[in-house]
């Protein structure tokens, strides 16, 4: 319902705002591009779609983004983004009408980005932060950090030389949770949600808060698996395949930057009802040194998530049709992640404008083997033992 009070709001806010336009009018381009190209050092698994042959279409994308000042106080912005990876849908990302009444207050209504981490607003900028993939365990698909169409509000202030920021969002999203190779269609309802940061000379502080009220799965496999544990009279079983509870998500961020050197960390921790989204817990930590155009970082990642696996009452023997519905519990409950990863990363960026620069890094990863570990492991390489290094090298551009 939101989404189609946010496309009457933004209609009639562009109707209003072009009827009280002023007559000199401003439209500005600018975009960003990246070629990222990776190799997994091992041939039973993939991670973030690297797998043991150098790819440069998981994370490689070009966007163009319109901004127009219809006067002081209105404006648009729009962005398209070509992506080359396949779990990326390339287009439209986002379309908002800003309203600005002044340097504190800002308005914006329409397709916006998630705030939820600090990155969020630019994960697809590859320029504005050191790595060439921000930490996988933290910034990891498997949760909603893309697109949502709503309401956003934000408020500056200044005392002497601390700076505070608030932020309040409302709003829907409807598209795909991942998890591994698989894709779950829903509709995510009453997202709402707050930002607060403050900065002091070189310190920086980020907290926030996310709530999601309701889940709504479309999939196709999960309905089927749910309406034939509800006909069985498996319904506590059945109850833990809906995704239909509320999901909350929270962040604390940190950090300090010199001319010299930096650091810098994220934790987030996520509770839900929904079992497969429970007890998740990510952080990282990151540690940089500047040499003239040359920036040397290092960083450890971990992501913890509490036993999230459903267990199988249905008992098997008795009847055909209840060993066909054990064994689709066992795969629908195997698609679920348990993803308990560490990992440590080494990378170099080299500047080499303004709005060029050049990177490399290693990532040595380190999972569980009984867990996904954030990993795709077909299953006949189930004794894949969950440790590899990713090798990546790319180049960013901003213009």
């Amino acid at each position: 319902m939101l989404k189609y009070i946010t496309a009457a709001l933004l209609t009639l806010a562009l109707f209003t705002s072009f009827a009280i336009a002023d007559t000199h009018r401003d439209l500005t381009f600018s975009g960003f591009a990246r070629v990222v190209g990776g190799q997994l050092s091992t041939s039973e698994a993939s991670y973030a779609n690297y797998d043991n042959s150098w790819s440069f279409s998981e994370d490689s994308l070009i966007a163009l983004q319109a901004d127009y000042a219809i006067n002081s106080q209105f404006s648009i912005s729009a962005q398209g983004i070509l992506h080359t990876g396949a779990d990326r849908d390339s287009g439209l990302d986002w379309l908002y009408l800003t309203y600005q009444p002044s340097s504190s207050w800002q308005f914006n209504v329409g397709r916006l980005r998630l705030p939820v981490l600090k990155y969020s607003d630019v994960i697809d900028v590859g320029f504005s932060y050191p790595w060439l993939n921000a930490p996988e365990q933290v910034y990891s698909r498997r949760l909603f950090y893309s697109g949502y169409e709503g309401l956003n509000v934000r408020h500056k202030t200044q005392f002497k030389n601390v700076g505070l920021e608030i932020e309040g969002y409302w709003g829907d999203f409807d598209g795909e949770l991942f998890s591994g190779q698989d894709a779950f269609d829903v509709d995510i309802n009453d997202i709402y949600g707050a930002v607060l940061s403050l900065t002091y000379d070189g310190f920086h502080f980020r907290s926030s808060f996310m709530r999601v009220t309701e889940v709504v799965d479309n999939s196709v496999l999960i309905d089927q698996l749910v309406e034939g544990l509800t006909s069985a009279g498996f319904e506590e079983l059945a109850a833990k395949f809906r995704l239909d509870d509320g999901v909350s998500v929270y962040e604390f961020g940190a950090g300090y930057t010199s001319l010299d050197w930096f650091v810098s960390a994220e934790l987030m921790s996520v509770d839900s009802d929904l079992d497969v989204l429970s007890g998740i817990k990510s952080y990282y930590l990151t540690l940089g040194r500047y040499y003239n155009s040359l920036l040397f970082h290092a960083t450890i990642s971990r992501s913890r998530q509490d036993e999230n696996s459903i267990e199988n009452t249905i008992p098997l023997g008795v009847s055909p049709l209840l060993d066909l519905l054990s064994t689709s519990v066992d795969s629908i409950n195997a698609l679920f992640p348990t993803d308990d990863l560490d990992s440590l990363t080494f990378g170099v960026r080299w500047d080499y404008s303004t709005s060029l620069a050049f990177k490399t890094e290693v990532s040595f990863l380190k999972g569980k083997e009984d867990k996904t570990s954030l990993f795709y492991v077909p299953p006949t390489n189930a004794d894949f033992d969950r440790r590899a290094s990713l090798y990546q090298v790319g180049v960013e551009w901003v213009f």
